[in-house]
């Protein structure tokens, strides 16, 4: 049998996942009112102004709200006239005059409500930037806040949005550096940070989501490429660093591995931890404390207590 030294090191493993990209400022833009959209004048990708009209509603229908709205508020504003006349003149009552002036405020409550949505019956760019996503077609029926677009302000953040369970969550921390790669641009390398950490699960997807800010470059990126996320945690973890031959009946994170026994040339079957796997070694963060060496060659074929001969 041979023998492997176990190293002990503080290492700080990259924590890898995939995300999808989104613009940082993203803003879903909807009307307050339901309705059948008449025209959508932007396409995925157009560059907007601050204040341009991007899309309206169907407006016969509402404009005929708002007339008939302010239509009563206007009979309404005539029958408080006449009733203030005529309580003047002892004819109308004190209760039908205070009744008048209820109507009044009713009418003027419904023409504002009529006016609120005919004004938001369009939708305006709230500031300059690019149409990220069009969610809707000219003729069809949204419901009141529907997303009808997506924007992007000009000069935005780029981020990334990936899961962590919570084995690979309590590894980092805000400011940790990641590396960032997309299958459009294979072999390109984009920098970036850990910018939030989600303090909660995400019941849909059962993992913390966390959020890197990105370093773009001068390439173009789209809101939602998907990436491949390598997270280098600044916390280095002590682990014991064994060759992979001396791991024996691993499953998941737990395995086994030999060590000569202190006496009687036998040997000893250790239950270990595994926290990454190596190119050529295997690491492990306990099973291996005051252990200076394992079975590397022929330890598949060990139980406990076998008696060996060490070759050097």
């Amino acid at each position: 049998m041979r023998i492997a030294e176990v190293v002990q090191q503080e290492i700080a493993f990259p924590v890898e996942t995939s995300g999808q990209l989104a613009a940082k400022a993203e803003v879903k833009l909807a009307f307050k009112i339901g309705g059948i959209i008449e025209r959508i004048y932007v396409d995925e990708g157009s560059s907007v102004r601050k204040g341009q009209l991007l899309a309206t509603l169907v407006q016969s229908e509402i404009k005929a709200q708002a007339d008939q709205a302010r239509s009563a508020f206007e009979k309404a504003q005539r029958d408080l006239e006449r009733v203030t006349r005529l309580y003047g003149d002892s004819v109308a009552t004190l209760e039908q005059r205070q009744n008048a002036a209820t109507a009044l405020d009713v009418a003027r409550a419904g023409m504002e409500i009529a006016e609120f949505n005919l004004k938001h019956s369009r939708i305006y760019a709230p500031g300059n930037g690019k149409i990220l996503h069009r969610a809707a077609e000219n003729s069809e029926l949204v419901s009141p806040g529907a997303p009808v677009l997506m924007f992007g302000a000009t000069g935005q953040e780029w981020i990334v949005r990936a899961g962590l369970a919570d084995r690979d969550l309590v590894r980092i921390q805000l400011g940790d550096s990641a590396t960032v790669m997309f299958d459009v641009y294979p072999g390109e390398r984009f920098p970036a940070a850990v910018s939030e950490i989600a303090e909660a699960l995400d019941p849909r997807s059962g993992t913390f989501e966390v959020e890197l800010t990105l370093q773009p470059g001068s390439h173009r990126l789209v809101s939602g490429f998907v990436a491949r996320v390598a997270i280098h945690p600044s916390r280095r973890e002590k682990v014991s660093l064994i060759p992979v031959e001396a791991l024996v009946e691993g499953e998941g994170a737990n395995g086994f591995v030999f060590a000569p026994a202190s006496t009687g040339g036998g040997v000893r079957k250790l239950p270990v931890h595994i926290v990454h796997i190596l190119d050529d070694a295997v690491a492990v963060s306990s099973g291996l404390e005051n252990v200076n060496t394992v079975i590397t060659d022929g330890a598949p074929y060990l139980v406990e207590g076998s008696l060996v001969e060490v070759v050097e």
